[in-house]
């Protein structure tokens, strides 16, 4: 007989921010040195990757990050580090963004493969290694995640990228006849493909910081990821302390 899904709210009390997409506990850790988090829940659906983090001392709940069992301004930031692309569908990714935002006072930190060089690179005859992953259902570019904040009415929020792909030569780069589910390129285990300089600019990740409202500890945020490109957004390309000031 098919047990009833548990549908309460969930108890976050002693967290001040959740991990959807936990798996391994690394952006819990990520999050308390760069992001100021004292205490973070991590939330995935994955039985062993719930038991693998809890193994290792991390606390973790199995739950639906696109559920409704999440009470509203329970913690002060949610994170979301290489997990829309797993989703199902848009509907879901919109989903997760929703549920983060009422659950979180603060802020969102989300940051995944960079997917918006897809059809330039095609072009070419080239591919990045992640965006024919099975795993990755979901391939957010930016521009849909910005198209969905905005449906959302999260109007403060700043694109970035990280780690410039500048030529083929980088390893994240595979030919279009390279096998589906590979890593780093490697030569003489994946097909030839040719050195080319390319002629916009190219990432290998994609990092979004929503503000859902003013707040002490925004520079800390802002600062989390350093060496980054800014590449859209509400939030103006100016200095750290102008956003603050008028975002």
């Amino acid at each position: 007989m098919a047990h009833a899904q548990d549908t309460s709210p969930l108890d976050l009390s002693g967290y001040d921010f959740l991990d959807f997409g936990a798996s391994k506990g690394g952006c819990i850790d990520f999050a308390i040195s760069r992001l100021g988090g004292r205490k973070g829940l991590g939330v995935d659906n994955d039985p062993k990757k719930i038991e693998q983090m809890r193994e290792a001392g991390y606390d973790c709940i199995a739950a639906d990050a696109t559920g409704d069992r999440f009470p509203s301004r329970a913690v002060r930031f949610v994170t979301m580090s290489h997990f829309l692309e797993h989703l199902p569908n848009q509907d879901a990714v919109r989903a997760a963004l929703a549920i983060g935002a009422r659950t979180a006072r603060d802020f969102l930190f989300i940051q995944g493969p960079y997917f918006d060089g897809d059809d330039y690179l095609r072009s070419l005859g080239l591919k990045f290694y992640w965006s024919d992953w099975h795993g990755h259902r979901c391939h957010v570019t930016t521009q849909l995640l910005a198209t969905m904040l905005d449906s959302l009415g999260l109007r403060h929020y700043m694109m970035m990228a990280r780690k410039t792909v500048e030529t083929s030569d980088d390893p994240a780069i595979h030919p279009l006849s390279s096998p589906r589910d590979q890593s780093a390129y490697v030569a003489g285990d994946h097909p030839p493909k040719p050195s080319i300089a390319f002629g916009r600019p190219l990432y290998h990740e994609m990092v979004c910081l929503v503000r859902l409202r003013r707040f002490v500890g925004w520079q800390q945020v802002l600062d989390a990821r350093r060496g980054c490109s800014h590449i859209g957004g509400t939030l103006p390309a100016r200095s750290r302390w102008q956003w603050w000031r008028q975002g």
